[in-house]
């Protein structure tokens, strides 16, 4: 208590996030479609993935049971990490509210990271552990059990969750340059969830093509933090692939940063 007493920015930016958790708490049957839809989407791949082992036991040293607990988790982290749709920051851009949030006595870039921050915190109570304990009701995955990996996790996720902020709030601000920008921000979305692993389990990709996007900012948004509590990672690749995805935060928020530096130094409102 002392520390934010000492530090009212700080205290500021937790009030920031507290908001906006709060204010997700407003949109039940929204949330409660979207909860529906990733249930669905869960199954629907469970399903195929199921099919699939049917033909071949083992794939990448993923058996159908480690296939259907990825499939899961990644539906259940998915609006914690990158939600589909995300055009807050463009809109405001578009509408010239975001003369508003420029004007407020705060750093622009933190704004809007504890807004998300706040918005991720209650997408993972109320949105990742129920469609994860809906996927062990439907189909018996159960819970990674080793202690190692929660911990390893509970950092993996975080660092996940921060990488998808920057990554979302650097499409974003396209809107400063582009007068339409949602196209560019839907291409994002698909690019980051694919080669996230939402689209098709990462360690089913080709060696070659895994190779690759293990080396890309996406793997750290989803990928990595699933195979942390799977525990498919341990000793000096489990931290060396937690040192690459701290570095890819660091870079993104540094880029972030410098284009909104570049973006703000003459802003032209369009519209409202």
């Amino acid at each position: 208590m002392y520390c934010f007493r000492s530090n009212p920015m700080l205290l500021f930016y937790v009030e920031v996030a507290r908001t906006a958790f709060r204010r997700q708490l407003i949109y039940r049957w929204a949330n409660l479609a979207g909860l529906i839809t990733n249930i669905f989407f869960g199954v629907v791949f469970s399903f195929v993935y199921i099919g699939l082992y049917q033909a071949r036991p083992l794939v990448a040293g993923y058996d159908v049971h480690d296939t259907l607990r990825y499939s899961w988790l990644v539906q259940s982290m998915i609006m914690v990490i990158l939600p589909f749709g995300w055009r807050d920051l463009m809109l405001t851009i578009r509408t010239g509210e975001v003369v508003s949030d420029l004007s407020k006595p705060c750093d622009f870039c933190w704004y809007w990271f504890s807004r998300e921050v706040g918005r991720s915190l209650y997408y993972l109570l109320c949105r990742c552990i129920p469609i994860y304990i809906a996927g062990m009701l439907l189909f018996g995955i159960g819970v990674p059990g080793e202690l190692f990996s929660w911990l390893a996790y509970g950092l993996a996720l975080p660092l996940g969750a921060l990488l998808g902020i920057a990554y979302r709030m650097l499409y974003n601000i396209g809107a400063f340059w582009l007068i339409e920008a949602r196209a560019v921000g839907t291409m994002a979305e698909v690019v980051g969830l694919f080669f996230a692993g939402s689209y098709v389990p990462i360690p089913l990709l080709p060696l070659w093509l895994r190779g690759i996007v293990e080396w890309l900012p996406f793997s750290g948004l989803l990928n990595l933090p699933v195979q942390v509590l799977l525990g498919k990672l341990s000793g000096s690749e489990l931290y060396f692939a937690l040192a690459r995805q701290l570095f890819w935060v660091i870079a993104l928020v540094l880029l972030l940063r410098l284009l909104v530096s570049v973006a703000t130094r003459r802003v032209v409102s369009q519209g409202g």
